[in-house]
């Protein structure tokens, strides 16, 4: 039986390995790392913060069996540069300086971050269940509308999230990576 439920700093064993599979172009320009396990080490250090992008605050997760099947991850566009304040600062302390990250959305939009589902889960609706419980949350919130971007390579991902409502509203790069900017009223 699945629940989906926020999560909690008990679940970053569960849940990282899951985010770098939904960040995976991302992994290196948020961490600094490009080893694997250091990378794991650090967006487990985010996760467990009570504050940024990547704070356990900002995730919900589908828990089936006592395991963690699929996260996603939201929050209002308007707080991003305030959230990734922990990010930067974390790469400064590693000698990396940069003033921020280049932007994945647009104003006063409820933004689904990261999506991602465990190989062996994928195919039972669990992305889609994810997604419903982020709107939700964004709709008691009083968001009008959430927002996601899909790397153009991502077709199985777009053809979901089009069937779910969204929509297409334009092309970025980030990072010198191509995705497509969608958007659902809620």
């Amino acid at each position: 039986m699945s629940m989906i439920r926020k999560a909690e700093k008990k679940d970053v064993n569960g849940v990282i390995p899951l985010l770098i599979t939904a960040i995976d172009e991302m992994k290196t320009v948020f961490t600094g790392y490009t080893d694997e396990k250091k990378i794991l080490s650090k967006l487990g250090e985010y996760f467990l913060l009570d504050e940024g992008r990547y704070t356990y605050k900002n995730f919900s997760v589908c828990e089936i069996d006592g395991k963690i099947a699929g996260i996603i991850v939201a929050y209002h566009s308007d707080e991003g540069e305030e959230l990734d304040e922990v990010m930067l600062a974390g790469l400064q302390k590693n000698g990396i300086t940069r003033d921020y990250f280049e932007k994945e959305f647009y104003e006063n939009e409820y933004y689904i971050d990261s999506v991602a589902v465990g190989s062996d889960y994928q195919g039972r609706g669990i992305a889609k269940q994810l997604i419903k419980f982020a709107e939700d949350e964004g709709r008691k919130m009083g968001y009008e509308k959430s927002s996601l971007i899909v790397h153009m390579d991502k077709e199985k991902a777009y053809s979901i999230y089009k069937k779910i409502g969204y929509e297409e509203d334009s092309k970025i790069t980030v990072y010198g990576e191509k995705y497509k900017h969608m958007v659902k009223k809620l």
